[in-house]
């Protein structure tokens, strides 16, 4: 198989340079992880913004609706779409008052930890051999990077958001 990776040598490049590689890198890793968003979604047989309340449950635990719909930015009357859904499919159960949906607590279900197991097992697999070949203290550095993105993008998403409003 061909190493398609493109190093930039370092010692060579302007600084200008190497940000700018590692910007086009990071385009090239989030249009890579949408495409795999959506085949996880297809896979799931769900739309993306269902996934993503899958996903927001999954790491943060039960939750309420209202907490849910804050966390994924989606309206209360969004939320109670994709709940719906995702109860229709199988992958939630909610618990506690009958009368008002809003007060109960949604949780994903044993079938959604089956199927997130058959679906996100070999993308792990595949991630930790691309990450093998790095030294400890090359994902460390790797690891603050990444974060720090990911802190720089809701930055940046929610300025956008003030900027429409």
């Amino acid at each position: 198989m061909k190493d398609t990776r493109r190093v930039l040598p370092l010692e060579a490049a302007r600084p200008e340079d190497a940000i700018a590689a590692a910007l086009s890198a990071t385009r090239l890793l989030h249009s890579a992880t949408e495409a795999l968003f959506d085949a996880a979604a297809e896979r799931y047989g769900i739309n993306r913004n269902d996934l993503r309340c899958l996903e927001i449950l999954e790491r943060e635990g039960p939750l309420r609706p209202g907490r849910l719909a804050q966390a994924s930015g989606l309206s209360p009357a969004a939320i109670t779409k994709v709940l719906d859904r995702l109860e229709q499919a199988g992958y939630i159960t909610r618990s506690g008052e009958e009368t008002d949906r809003r007060t109960r607590q949604v949780r994903t279900s044993d079938r959604h930890v089956r199927v997130r197991r058959d679906t996100w097992r070999p993308v792990v697999a595949a991630a930790t051999d691309a990450l093998a070949p790095l030294s400890e203290q090359q994902l460390q550095v790797l690891t603050a990077a990444l974060t720090d993105l990911a802190e720089a993008n809701r930055r940046s998403a929610r300025h956008l958001r003030a900027d429409a409003g």
